[in-house]
């Protein structure tokens, strides 16, 4: 299969790209920027500078593409911040992927949606929790734009499929952790991890908030799967939840600290009960089932392999 991967340089979609053409697939990496350390992490891919708002760079990168991986996106909490960028990149940008897709006659797209689609932990009944697919989608308040965005995403790629026949599908992920990660949560945890690992005094801030965590190994995982999975096998349901470890920000601390003894690690709080309003509770379950793949990685072992990732690059390298 040939597949293209937008946001192909980032933490999800290099990873994602790796995988796959480990597998045998043809894979390119389609990014606005593209980064090099990333590339060339992803292993043997084709690399194509493009903007997703460019009709023409879309298409130029389609062509031969049997399947698309979707992953150009401005992130979380920075939407408020440039609304109307935000706004062109997730909205008209996932449309410019759809419409090229369906014209040049891809096969399948598989978007990221997210759960900043749904609202905090304390605006559901405690039955409620965690919170399945079928859940209320209410917004997480923080990241009003981006889970608006989401959701209207959502409903593109339920018209492109079912007026225009495109097969669609993606993922509903919880805020990822690991290593190369540089915007967004991600940025966030990687940037406490990556100072830790350096001997850093680290500052964890929203010490008291819950979040729901997954590690990028595992989300590449479910990507890829998603791209190879039959699609006969698909039900009704077409947008899933990666699932992911509840934990607070204290917690993560703590772990962190265990994990690095050396690490100077300091924890604030302010009676934040949540990360931007993302849910803390979070069920993977309907995912697992239809890939047949349960998460390697739990907090502790994700969080082991994030920091010994980081070990590596930064050991000097033998002199030959």
């Amino acid at each position: 299969m040939r597949v293209l991967v937008t946001g192909g340089t980032g933490i999800i979609g290099s990873l994602t790209g790796r995988k796959l053409a480990e597998r045998g697939h043809a894979v390119r990496l389609f990014d606005v920027a593209p980064d090099p350390a990333a590339a060339a992490r992803a292993g043997a891919v084709d690399v194509v500078r493009g903007d997703v708002l460019s009709f023409a760079d879309v298409g130029a990168a389609l062509e031969g593409v049997d399947a698309v991986v979707h992953l150009a996106y401005s992130l979380g909490e920075a939407s408020n911040r440039s609304p109307y960028s935000a706004s062109r990149l997730n909205v008209e940008g996932t449309a410019t992927v759809l419409e090229a897709a369906r014209l040049f006659g891809v096969q399948r797209v598989v978007l990221a949606s997210s759960i900043a689609v749904y609202g905090p932990d304390d605006a559901y009944a405690p039955e409620e929790l965690p919170l399945c697919e079928d859940a209320a989608t209410r917004l997480a308040p923080g990241m009003p734009l981006y889970g608006a965005g989401k959701l209207y995403l959502e409903q593109l790629a339920r018209i492109y499929r079912t007026t225009h026949g495109l097969l669609t599908a993606g993922l509903r992920p919880s805020p990822v952790y690991g290593p190369g990660g540089v915007r967004g949560v991600s940025g966030w945890l990687n940037g406490i991890v990556e100072k830790a690992v350096a001997g850093d005094r680290v500052t964890v801030d929203r010490g008291d908030a819950r979040i729901n965590l997954v590690h990028v190994e595992d989300v590449a995982e479910q990507f890829a799967r998603l791209v190879e999975l039959d699609a006969a096998a698909f039900p009704d349901r077409w947008f899933f939840n990666t699932g992911g470890d509840a934990t607070t920000m204290r917690g993560f601390a703590a772990l962190l600290q265990e994990i690095v003894p050396e690490a100077r690690v300091e924890v604030v709080a302010n009676g934040e009960r949540d990360v931007a309003g993302l849910a803390s509770q979070v069920c993977g379950g309907a995912l697992a089932e239809l890939i047949g793949y349960e998460r390697r990685y739990d907090l502790e072992a994700g969080l082991r392999a994030h920091v010994d990732a980081l070990r590596r690059r930064t050991q000097p390298r033998p002199i030959p």
